[in-house]
């Protein structure tokens, strides 16, 4: 008596079986979720990390008055992404370094000035002007 896949029985249901041409699996087309919710909407960014960023920039360019303001917001942005999970946080963590970066730069240009200043004044009144 031959057992080969020719003698009858039970083969393969035409078609592929359920929906994947292996047989098993998600039918095709993709999509596909048992419980029928549907995917996730995709989650935004942050409109104040997207700022902090923006103000980051701007203040290297601008003596560091809008890093001060783009410092507030990548602090506030940061705790309603951790609260949220929005998306967004490298934009507020780059938003915080530039900002941070953009103080100390001017600060340092301030202090360099300002001893220029005195320097300045000094040699003037020791020449008698």
């Amino acid at each position: 008596m031959s057992y080969d896949n020719q003698s009858g029985g039970y083969g393969p249901p035409p078609g592929g079986g359920y929906g994947s041409p292996g047989g098993y699996g998600p039918p095709p087309g993709g999509g596909y979720d048992p419980y029928g919710y549907g995917a996730q909407p995709p989650r935004g960014n942050n409109g104040m990390a997207i700022a902090a960023l923006i103000l980051g920039i701007v203040g290297l360019f601008s003596c560091g008055v809008t890093s001060i303001v783009g410092i507030v917001l990548g602090h506030i942005s940061l705790g309603q992404i951790k609260r949220t999970g929005e998306e967004g946080r490298g934009m507020g963590v780059a938003g915080l370094v530039l900002s941070y970066f953009g103080v100390a730069c001017w600060l340092v240009v301030l202090v360099i000035w300002l001893v220029a200043i005195g320097v300045l004044a000094g040699s003037a009144s020791l020449s008698g002007y």
